[in-house]
């Protein structure tokens, strides 16, 4: 799993009413567990304490709850706190226990010097600091530090503090929860140094954690103060022709999430049945009727001149002729050699090849299960072999649509979109989705959490559009609620 993804879950656990107390004594007791087991071993200076360095964050948090299991374990502790209280009340509550369990706590830099450590617990950061470096009291006490990790055990709480920097705790044994994180293993399988023995512990929490949900919002870029119009993303849609209302759905939804630029390309005919939204481009081609290769060359123009394009969707509402998908095949082309991700939806989905992934294309497909079949045949997840992408696990998703969504990637990954109100099973919604994954995309996001965050978000958001719809909702009641969605996860 990705190392962004621990928050992710942790937020969607507490949605679903799991306590974050319970969790971080779960994570405390596996790190017990795996620390005693070293310090068992060691032969020699059993009355020296085990020191466990503990950070302001859920990370500290992990620390003081293993504090009290191994002080439980018989086994002398004392603890070397960053800051006088935790960030958050989980952590804190397991700061008051170990104070009530008479556990010696030092706040730096009031520390003492005269004793030296038989192990040490690095608690100090965890996977929400992945890949900055440590910097402050967090600094000052690896530096303090230092001259003991090379005659002592180190046991590191979900990762090293500091794994990806070049200032780092390099760990005897790492204690992760619930799944490897990206980077622990080097290209050839093996486990990185600075991670020692791997150690994989269980979470109480239910499979449902893992599905998509609130906590995908944390993967959304954050916004900058100082951005100019563009900088948070150009994105194509390319659709219509037999229908002209497909294309503006996934443009307003694309829109609705954040894209800063939605250009619509759709032909003459269908174009002019249009009423436009003001935030919605029109992007003319020469094509009258449908899709052509007589619109090719245009078009790609648009997606490499300038500034270019961040992203692009293409097949809403576009018609399956067979000039229409010789076009598509070809703009699938200069986008994967433009490296530009791309949302292969509706009728596009008939361009691509029989059984297998394009080659080098990153994005997302969104087939309904009747689409799926035509495309992978009856046994889908056969598509997962055809998705991997060296060192690149996010990089493309297949999204199987319907009343519960089924989304594939790279390397076994796989997680549901449950949720929604039966109202959304309605002509447009698969356009909606489109262009949500579009405009995350053009905000820079990989495929893996757009296509997670753009369905967790559509189907919250028409539970909002509902009521005050009902029975009466229509696709295009919900773009404005994807946006207000978006705004309270965010």
């Amino acid at each position: 799993m990705h190392i962004a993804e621990v928050g992710v879950f942790d937020v969607n656990a507490v949605a679903l009413d799991i306590q974050t107390i319970d969790l971080m004594e779960a994570a405390g007791q596996a790190l017990a567990s795996e620390t005693a087991r070293i310090a068992e071993s060691l032969e020699g200076a059993e009355h020296r304490e085990i020191w466990v360095l503990c950070g302001p964050g859920n990370n500290g948090g992990d620390g003081f709850a293993a504090s009290i299991a191994i002080k439980e374990m018989g086994h002398p502790v004392r603890i070397i706190a960053t800051h006088v209280i935790q960030k958050g009340e989980a952590a804190e509550h397991h700061r008051n226990r170990c104070r009530d369990a008479g556990i010696k706590i030092d706040v730096w830099p009031l520390v003492s010097e005269e004793s030296k450590p038989r192990m040490i617990v690095d608690s100090l950061l965890g996977s929400g600091t992945y890949g900055g470096k440590p910097r402050g009291d967090i600094a000052a006490v690896m530096q303090w530090i230092n001259h003991h990790l090379d005659v002592v055990p180190v046991v590191a709480c979900d990762i090293p503090t500091g794994f990806d920097s070049d200032l780092k705790i390099s760990a005897t044994s790492t204690v992760t929860f619930h799944s490897e994180k990206m980077g622990m293993r080097s290209e050839d399988g093996s486990i990185h140094p600075a991670i020692g023995r791997l150690c994989v512990a269980p979470l109480p929490w239910p499979k449902e954690v893992l599905d998509c949900g609130p906590g995908d919002a944390l993967r959304y870029p954050p916004l900058d103060p100082d951005a100019r119009k563009g900088d948070r993303g150009r994105l194509l849609v390319i659709g219509g022709g037999p229908y002209h209302g497909a294309p503006i759905l996934s443009g307003d939804a694309a829109a609705r999430c954040g894209c800063d630029l939605v250009h619509i390309a759709m032909p003459k005919e269908a174009r002019n049945r249009v009423e436009w939204p003001p935030h919605l481009i029109p992007e003319s081609i020469p094509d009258e009727v449908t899709l052509t290769m007589s619109s090719v060359e245009h078009l790609i123009g648009r997606i490499l001149s300038g500034r270019g394009v961040q992203a692009i969707v293409i097949g809403p509402g576009l018609g399956r002729g067979e000039e229409t998908i010789r076009a598509v095949v070809r703009l699938l082309y200069i986008a994967a050699e433009g490296g530009i991700p791309v949302v292969v939806d509706a009728d596009a989905i008939a361009a691509l090849p029989n059984g297998s992934w394009p080659e080098k294309l990153r994005g997302i497909v969104t087939p309904h299960s009747r689409e799926a079949e035509e495309w992978l045949g009856p046994e889908i997840a056969a598509i997962r072999p055809h998705l991997n992408v060296k060192n690149d696990p996010e990089g493309r998703v297949v999204i199987v649509t319907g009343s519960v969504d089924r989304l594939l990637g790279p390397f076994g990954r796989g997680c549901l979109a449950t949720g929604g109100h039966p109202r959304m099973a309605t002509g447009g919604t698969g356009d909606l989705l489109a262009g949500l994954c579009g405009g995350l995309l053009a905000q820079g996001m990989e495929p893996w959490p757009a296509a997670r965050l753009a369905c967790a978000l559509l189907r919250e958001a028409g539970m909002e559009a509902v009521v005050s719809k009902g029975p009466g909702l229509v696709a295009g009641d919900v773009p404005v609620h994807i946006a207000e969605t978006l705004a309270k996860w965010i």
